[in-house]
């Protein structure tokens, strides 16, 4: 098979093309390298191109250009892809919040960019890696009277997590801002469904919760366990925005990748679907606090972290796990490893490229 990625010097890209790589198919990558800088920082020239390299070592053929521009399209091969996972996009809150024109040119255009490209090819199963930002949730928990942390005030989004419906039970918890990144990754899930609907293009959203694996380069912007871990190792100080008792279902990459391709290469005799969107993470059983995170980490390391506590920023959700039970039955995937294994992972890479941090 011929299999494209975007964003494939990304943690889910680079894991991604690994994968397909890793089984004989012919893989492509793009990349416009952007992510650090989008996020506000600058970073060293062998930090930027770690993944990049990786890649090409591997046999990933890598071209670095920006899928917001129609001439990246125009000179990709015309006759298409037999699968391509779409996860370029741009990935931070406060930065959508500070500069919207480029949130929007990436997440929107691009995403309309590739399924213009797949409808003119007539070829391809298109995977979108959307996001649970695009439900605007402001409340509908509450803190836990056993554990101190937070959770779902619905005894049923407490036992399964939010499920795609769930603004239809309870309307009032959800209402106000996306923000901008929310938003603009809504509009690129809106049209994988209607290029679906309308074109009969096979396409999958997947609104995730947090992903993390090795190859993962994080920020506190965006990649918090990883950040996490690169903070512990690195003895660096650590921020914590609100209380840390705001919970998250954790889902290894390897196992993301796994659900992309349950959809994008569909098992003989298994009835997989066409279209599809879900919410994917690691499932109630998955969860950790932001402070559990820590606790795991001091532990696995023998150290005391630096943190300090700041105020809560703007659409912080205090907790969302992932209703999974329907990619159980429409995919039949489920995760396989859980917070402790998949951080220990990520400690060991970490540990094993610490320079380049």
């Amino acid at each position: 098979m011929k299999v494209l990625v975007t964003g494939a010097c990304g943690l889910i890209g680079f894991n991604t093309c690994k994968y397909y790589i890793n089984l004989g198919n012919e893989v492509w990558g793009l990349d416009n390298m952007e992510r650090s800088k989008l996020l506000g920082h600058e970073v060293s020239e062998t930090r930027a191109r770690f993944n990049y390299k990786e890649l090409l070592a591997l046999g990933v053929t890598v071209i670095e250009r920006d899928i917001s521009e129609q001439s990246t399209w125009d000179n990709l091969p015309q006759e298409g892809f037999d699968i391509i996972i779409h996860l370029a996009g741009q990935c931070g809150v406060p930065t959508s919040i500070a500069d919207p024109r480029r949130d929007f040119e990436v997440n929107a255009i691009g995403t309309f960019n590739v399924l213009e490209y797949v409808r003119k090819t007539g070829k391809g199963r298109v995977v979108y890696a959307s996001t649970n930002k695009t439900y605007p949730l402001h409340a509908g928990w509450n803190k836990s009277s056993h554990s101190n942390k937070w959770e779902w005030h619905d005894a049923d989004w407490h036992r399964f997590g939010f499920p795609k419906e769930g603004e239809l039970k309870h309307p009032d918890f959800l209402g106000g801002a996306r923000t901008p990144y929310g938003t603009s990754k809504y509009v690129g899930d809106l049209l994988m469904q209607e290029y679906h609907y309308t074109y009969g293009i096979p396409t999958a959203c997947f609104r995730m919760s947090c992903i993390y694996g090795p190859n993962q380069f994080g920020f506190e912007e965006q990649g918090w366990a990883t950040w996490f871990v690169i903070a512990a190792v690195k003895n660096l100080p650590l921020t914590i925005y609100g209380d840390g008792d705001q919970v998250r279902d954790m889902l290894y990459v390897k196992d993301l990748v796994r659900a992309y391709d349950a959809f994008a290469n569909p098992k003989p005799g298994f009835a997989t679907p066409n279209h599809g969107v879900w919410n994917i993470g690691g499932g109630p059983v998955n969860v950790l606090s932001l402070n559990e995170c820590i606790a795991f980490l001091e532990e696995e390391l023998g150290t005391k972290l630096q943190v300090t506590k700041a105020d809560w920023r703007p659409s912080d959700q205090r907790i969302y796990t992932s209703d999974i039970r329907p990619l159980k039955l429409d995919l039949d995937w489920q995760p396989n490893v859980g917070p402790a294994e998949g951080l220990t992972h990520v400690i060991r890479w970490v540990e094993k490229n610490k320079d380049i941090f």
